[in-house]
């Protein structure tokens, strides 16, 4: 019995060493990347504080629940683009989510530059246009890539994935009495013994969120690996028949744009059309993206695909025709960053994520204090060259905007 409660204690002690050990020696890198998604959950909403172009106060003329409303809706939105820019080609129209969002419609101005344009949806009158470099856009890049290209910044965030994994199952395996752990916050005790709580409170209240985060990141990696191995979860879109007038600025008439909208909504029962995305080459259809009774879905899982030059339906994708690889896709960038309930989501989604965010610190703080050191060590050292990839690769993602 001894021997056993003697092995035991050693098990429990190399778990702790392995906690503490990649909770401080990677807490660099780790640090930045979960700070960045805790922002990139409200980061359209600080978007809204910043660009008044993305506001409106108004309320619908009319209930708009018919399909005739939301296709008079809609052409208005489209036929105010373009008479406030006429020499810009339309790339995609889309809502924001959020009622007091204008729509945003994404446009390649002459100047070869895109920006974004806004309008209210419920005047149809064009509210500005600003960059497509918004918060929304950099802390998102940020956090996913770290800027760097596809191939070589999603593996190595999802890389974190296990060490938060690890960090988890050793945090748990060595935390004595969780039931107390789970409630106090001495305040009294000093800065070692308040950390340390703090720690654990943190990690206990957070379990929940930690398996979402890690199983989600996971999933990112796992597509990643499908996509290098030639398996795209999503399906390519359909080809369409070749549009004669391509090369005008704006191949699609309102009237075209109508009679796709109408076709589209009744190709899918019970949903609603969140975005539009225009042809991007000769042979592209018109595509109708939206949202069905399942809020925990992209809002791009159900796409109606209409040929402009015979309004025939090419292309129709819903949950129930979808492939398993393709129907569980869609739930991991709503998960992830927590937007399938609106705003509220998002909050407990910053919320935990600053808990989390907090976690990494405090582990750094109470590690510096027990080893009476705050100079970098040679791991954390050997992390730095990441972060100044980082930097070299945001200069040349920076003037693909500038």
């Amino acid at each position: 019995m001894t021997n056993d409660k003697t092995a035991q204690r050693k098990y429990l002690k190399k778990l702790y060493n392995l906690h503490a050990w990649v909770g401080f020696q990677l807490s660099l890198v780790l640090f930045i990347i979960v700070a960045t998604g805790t922002i990139a959950t409200v980061s359209n909403e600080i978007d809204w504080l910043v660009f008044e172009e993305m506001r409106t106060f108004n309320t619908p003329p009319s209930s708009l629940d018919s399909v005739d409303d939301e296709i008079v809706k809609w052409n208005s939105i489209y036929e105010a683009t373009l008479n406030y820019a006429e020499q810009a080609k339309m790339k995609s129209i889309s809502t924001m989510g959020h009622d007091n969002f204008t729509y945003r419609v994404r446009a390649e101005f002459p100047d070869g530059h895109d920006r974004f344009i806004h309008v209210d949806q419920y005047t149809y009158e064009v509210t500005g246009d600003i960059p497509i470099l918004t918060i929304q856009r950099f802390f998102r890049d940020f956090h996913r890539y770290l800027f760097m290209p596809n191939y070589l910044g999603l593996p190595t965030v999802t890389f974190f994935a296990f060490i938060l994994a690890i960090s988890l199952y050793t945090g748990l395996k060595t935390t004595r009495n969780w039931k107390t752990a789970i409630t106090r916050l001495r305040l009294n005790q000093g800065p070692r013994i308040l950390l340390s709580d703090l720690h654990k409170l943190l990690g206990l209240w957070s379990l929940w969120f930690f398996i979402i985060i890690v199983i989600t990141s996971w999933w990112y990696l796992f597509e990643f690996g499908a996509a290098v191995a030639g398996n795209r979860f999503e399906p390519r879109p359909p080809k369409a028949t070749v549009i004669s007038n391509y090369e005008q600025v704006n191949p699609v008439s309102t009237t075209q744009f109508s009679s796709a909208f109408q076709k589209a909504s009744q190709a899918i029962e019970d949903w609603q059309i969140t975005g539009v995305l225009f042809p991007t080459s000769d042979t592209a259809a018109l595509r109708f993206t939206g949202i069905g009774n399942n809020p925990l879905l992209r809002e791009r899982a159900h796409k109606v695909d209409i040929d402009i030059t015979n309004q025939r339906i090419v292309g129709v994708q819903e949950p129930k025709s979808m492939a398993w690889t393709n129907y569980l896709n869609e739930y991991a960038d709503p998960l992830h960053f927590g937007y399938f309930g609106g705003l509220l989501t998002k909050l407990i989604w910053f919320v935990f994520g600053v808990g989390l965010t907090t976690l990494s610190a405090t582990g750094v703080m109470m590690t510096w204090k027990r080893t009476k050191s705050s100079a970098l060590t040679k791991t954390q050292k050997r992390t730095l060259p990441i972060l100044l990839l980082a930097l070299v690769y945001f200069v040349f993602w920076l003037q693909r905007y500038l």
